[in-house]
């Protein structure tokens, strides 16, 4: 199969991603307050449920599960941070700690962009970039 063909049969755009954490209203809350995400969408998933979160904008949507049987949640080491493009990086970083969410890096600015690193209310990191 050529490249085309696949192309013709896949949207290769991120539809969604999905994270685990440990206080679902919380988590609407922080995402919805910090990056303009608004609640679309509640689903019960048998041993988990699931709100869809959709974007101000445009882009992918935010999926947050939380586990029915209150299991813990394990940050493997496989996964980088979900990044997002906003107006003013200072001005998120302020809104995110003051909403419990912790800095790893920055802001910093670095090949023409400014940045910033902060790990969520459950550890997710989340990458900010604001074009010079």
């Amino acid at each position: 199969m050529t490249a085309e063909e696949i192309n013709d049969m896949v949207e290769t755009a991120p539809a969604f991603y999905k994270i685990f954490v440990d206080d679902l209203e919380q988590s609407i809350e922080f995402y919805g307050a910090c990056l303009g995400f608004t609640e679309q969408r509640r689903i019960d998933a048998g041993k988990f449920d699931e709100i869809i979160l959709a974007p101000s904008k445009q882009g992918a949507s935010l999926v947050l599960c939380r586990w029915k049987d209150g299991r813990a949640i394990d940050q493997g080491g496989a996964q980088g941070p979900t990044g997002y493009f906003v107006s003013d990086v200072d001005e998120i970083v302020d809104r995110m700690t003051k909403r419990g969410a912790t800095p790893v890096l920055g802001p910093v600015d670095y090949s023409g962009m400014r940045i910033a690193v902060l790990a969520d209310p459950d550890g997710h990191q989340i990458e900010l970039l604001a074009r010079s």
